[in-house]
C-alpha cells in the first residue's frame, strides 16, 4: 500500500434496513478508490437486513452480527476492527457517487490532524432524483469558525458519512458516546473539531443524505430521544465553552439550547425549563423562531408558545 493510498475504513451500523442496504453496499464497492474496507455491524435487525447484505459479493466487506445494542455502539464495535488510517462512519440508508472517497482522500492530501467534511443535500422517499445539494462553504476553518457558522444557526447536525476522519483523530477525541441516541453526531463530532486543526470542505463531491424516512430516530420526539438530544448539547457547549469563552462562542451555545427548545417545545417541560436557564446563564439567545407558510402567519398573531401548543394539540388528535 502506497502512501499515496492509504486505507479507508468504512464503519457501518445497520439494523433492520432491508429496503436500502443493497444500494448502499454497492455504493460503497463501487468505490474508485482502491484501497478500502467494509465493516458492516448488524446491529440486531430482525428484518432481511443480515441475508442482503450477505448477498452482495465482496471481499472487501465484513459483516459483524451483534444483539440490538443502538447505532453509537455498533459504530464502536466496527471502529475497533478497523485497521484503516483513515474511517468513515457511513450510516446503512445514504449513498454516495464512484469518486467519493478518491476525491476525499485528495482533499486530505495525506494529512492526519485535520477532518475533511464533503458537500451534502437531502433525497427523498428513496428516490435520488429528489435530491437536493445544500449550501456549503468552500477552504478551511477552525472549530471556533465552525459554532460561529453552525451553531449560531442551529445547525449542529454533522452526517457523520460526509466526514473523512484520520484515526489518530479518534483516538484523541474518543468513540461515540452509547449512552446517546438522537443528536449523538453533534456531542461526537464536537469532541472530534476540537482535536482536529482544521476542518476541511471540499465542495468537489457530494454525499447524499436520505430523508423522509418513516419512524427515522431523527424524527422521534419521545422522553429518551429528547433527553439525548439535550444531554448531547449540554456535553457538546460544555467542551466547547471549556476551550473557548469568546462572546461569539457563548452566543452560539445559547442558540443552539434555544433551537433545542424550539423543536421540542411543549414537549417534556422540564427538560424546556433546564434548556432555558442554560440560555439565561449564558446570557440569552439571538436566534428566531424559523417558520413558513401558515406557521408564520401564526406565529406573528399568537406567538410561537401558542403555535407550537395549537399545532401539538391537532398532531394528539387526529394523528395520535
Amino acid at each position: 500500500m502506497s502512501a499515496n493510498q492509504p486505507l479507508v475504513s468504512i464503519c457501518i451500523p445497520a439494523y433492520n434496513c432491508e429496503q436500502y442496504i443493497q444500494q448502499t453496499l454497492n455504493c460503497l464497492c463501487a468505490q474508485s478508490y482502491p484501497t478500502i474496507e467494509l465493516i458492516m455491524v448488524n446491529d440486531g435487525s430482525s428484518d432481511r437486513t443480515l441475508a442482503l447484505a450477505e448477498s452482495v459479493n465482496d471481499a472487501r466487506l465484513r459483516i459483524i452480527n451483534v444483539p440490538n445494542g443502538g447505532a453509537a455502539k455498533a459504530r464502536n464495535i466496527a471502529y475497533q476492527h478497523a485497521q484503516g488510517e483513515y474511517i468513515i462512519f457511513f450510516d446503512a440508508d445514504d449513498y454516495i457517487q464512484p469518486d467519493f472517497i478518491s476525491r476525499q482522500v485528495r482533499q486530505l492530501d495525506n494529512r492526519t490532524d485535520m477532518v475533511v467534511l464533503s458537500g451534502w443535500g437531502r433525497f427523498y422517499n428513496n428516490d435520488l432524483s429528489t435530491f437536493k445539494a445544500d449550501h456549503t462553504p468552500e477552504g478551511e476553518i477552525t472549530f471556533e469558525e465552525w459554532i460561529n457558522l453552525y451553531w449560531h444557526n442551529y445547525n449542529s447536525m454533522t452526517n457523520p458519512g460526509r466526514a473523512l476522519i484520520p484515526a489518530t483523530i479518534i483516538e484523541k477525541a474518543g468513540l461515540w458516546n452509547e449512552e446517546l441516541s438522537l443528536n449523538d453526531d453533534l456531542e461526537f463530532f464536537t469532541r472530534i473539531f476540537l482535536n482536529s486543526r482544521a476542518i476541511v470542505f471540499n465542495t468537489d463531491v457530494l454525499f447524499y443524505y436520505r430523508s423522509g424516512l418513516a419512524g427515522s430516530l431523527s424524527d422521534t420526539k419521545h422522553r429518551k430521544a429528547v433527553l439525548s438530544a439535550f444531554q448531547s448539547i449540554n456535553q457538546a457547549t460544555g467542551n466547547s465553552l471549556t476551550v473557548n469563552h469568546s462572546e461569539k462562542a457563548i452566543g452560539a451555545c445559547a442558540n443552539i439550547w434555544q433551537g433545542f427548545i424550539y423543536d421540542h417545545y411543549p414537549n417534556q417541560p422540564n427538560l424546556m425549563k433546564a434548556a432555558q436557564e442554560k440560555i439565561n446563564k449564558l446570557g440569552g439567545s439571538s436566534l428566531k423562531f424559523h417558520a413558513g407558510g401558515i406557521t408564520k402567519i401564526m406565529v406573528a398573531i399568537i406567538g410561537w408558545k401558542a403555535t407550537k401548543r395549537l399545532k401539538n394539540i391537532i398532531k394528539n388528535r387526529f394523528f395520535g
